[in-house]
């Protein structure tokens, strides 16, 4: 039963990476619209009462039309030309606010060309590039100002163009990859998020001894010539292993952002939104601070490593002993009959 188990999820994870490359459209059974690599087009008179999340596709939200819930777009160009009644939050690409457009919420865009019409109205506050709120986290990191400093620093550097691309490809990648799992499994994701919140020390520790015990297997298996499909097939799981982990975290970071605005986002959203944010922090601080810009990395990575490998997958919360019985000394034994 087990093996059954491990085999069916380790086919899920594989389908998911190869979802998260495929530019397909896929749409969760929940209250939100999800569209991956594809177009969007809301008519005129036609009402949407859910979010939209769209990812690396384009929107065109015709006159008249009316969305009551938050617009999400990742790496794509939105044009707006109907009424939003809830938020509109972009990271990466293009957006177009047409005259006849109106926003009752808020309009929170990073990377991205905005293009307003005078007349577009906007009745909410606007957060665009520097003027993001700020996001402080554990350490006393200040999300705005370290963005600021490693774009700083990446501009100075020696090509930067290449640099910043190729950093920015890989953060959309991991977006990409937890929207994907977050919209099937975000039971899984959130159990192992919640043991490495609840016991990082045994989830990093766990995780110490598998980095530094599975490599050596492996290899050792690899010596034996025959056994180097085996070799091969543990170490794709052990870096499936390791993504899911930092899904796990990246959607308790999407968690508390959605938090900061008071906002129940769609999880795929949530998953994604965190994911980027964690990626961009860690990846920073590994690219801007040189010997030990890596330590905050590992770290996170060894404690997300564990509490997978804790919950299996996030299959089971993970408990002490849970299947012993808990004692209670008020209760007594009964009399034994003669």
């Amino acid at each position: 039963m087990k093996r059954t188990g491990w085999k069916l999820l380790s086919a899920i994870m594989l389908a998911v990476l190869f979802l998260g490359i495929l530019p397909i459209t896929a749409y969760a059974a929940s209250t939100a619209d999800v569209v991956i690599g594809n177009s969007y087009t809301l008519q005129s008179g036609d009402v949407l009462n859910d979010d939209l999340f769209i990812v690396g596709g384009n929107a065109n939200l015709m006159s008249g039309s009316t969305i009551n819930g938050t617009v999400f777009l990742v790496g794509g160009s939105l044009d707006a030309a109907g009424t939003v009644n809830g938020d509109i939050v972009i990271f990466g690409g293009t957006l177009h606010l047409a005259d006849t457009s109106v926003l009752h919420g808020d309009l929170i865009t990073a990377g991205t060309y905005v293009n307003r019409d005078p007349a577009a109205q906007i009745f909410g506050q606007t957060y665009q590039g520097g003027d993001t709120p700020n996001i402080i986290l554990p350490g006393g990191l200040n999300l705005p100002n370290f963005t600021n400093n490693f774009s700083n620093g990446i501009i100075s550097s020696f090509n930067p163009m290449m640099r910043v691309g190729g950093f920015f490809v890989r953060l959309f990648l991991w977006a990409l990859v937890a929207m994907v799992v977050a919209m099937f499994i975000p039971t899984h994701l959130t159990r192992a998020s919640q043991t490495a919140l609840t016991q990082p020390f045994i989830s990093g520790g766990l995780g110490c001894l598998t980095l530094l015990i599975v490599p050596m297997i492996l290899i050792l298996l690899a010596i034996t010539i025959c056994l180097i499909p085996v070799s091969v097939i543990g170490a794709f799981l052990l870096v499936i292993t390791w993504a899911f982990g930092l899904v796990a975290l990246g959607i308790e970071v999407g968690k508390r952002i959605s938090g900061m605005f008071n906002k129940e986002w769609h999880p795929a959203i949530t998953a994604g939104l965190g994911t980027l944010v964690l990626m961009l922090v860690l990846n920073g601080l590994e690219s801007i601070i040189p010997c030990v810009g890596w330590i905050p990395k590992m770290l996170v990575s060894l404690i997300g490593l564990g509490a997978v490998l804790l919950t299996q997958f996030g299959m089971k919360p993970y408990g002490q002993n849970p299947s012993l019985p808990e004692e209670n000394p008020d209760v007594s034994l009964p009399a034994e009959t003669q």
